[in-house]
């Protein structure tokens, strides 16, 4: 929280009257650990391996399809 009295979404900086709350989106075991997927007022996203912070995501990004995302991956580097 700031000298204003307002907390923020640690991801875009909007403000959070009430505190920056986070929904638990879905949880999930996989290998690596568990994966957790959170989302904020604001709607920016947050992804969680074993508690600690993995990646964040603006809200009003553009997802790509999961198909062609790994097709990305598996191509080889130019």
């Amino acid at each position: 929280m700031d000298d204003t009295g307002f907390d923020s979404c640690p991801v875009c900086w909007s403000p959070a009257a009430d505190g920056a709350q986070w929904i638990l989106l879905s949880r999930h075991r996989t290998s690596e650990g568990d994966i957790e997927y959170c989302v904020s007022a604001c709607g920016c996203v947050a992804v969680l391996l074993d508690g600690e912070l993995l990646r964040t995501v603006p809200a009003g990004t553009p997802r790509r399809p999961m198909a062609r995302a790994r097709e990305e991956r598996r191509r080889p580097a130019r």
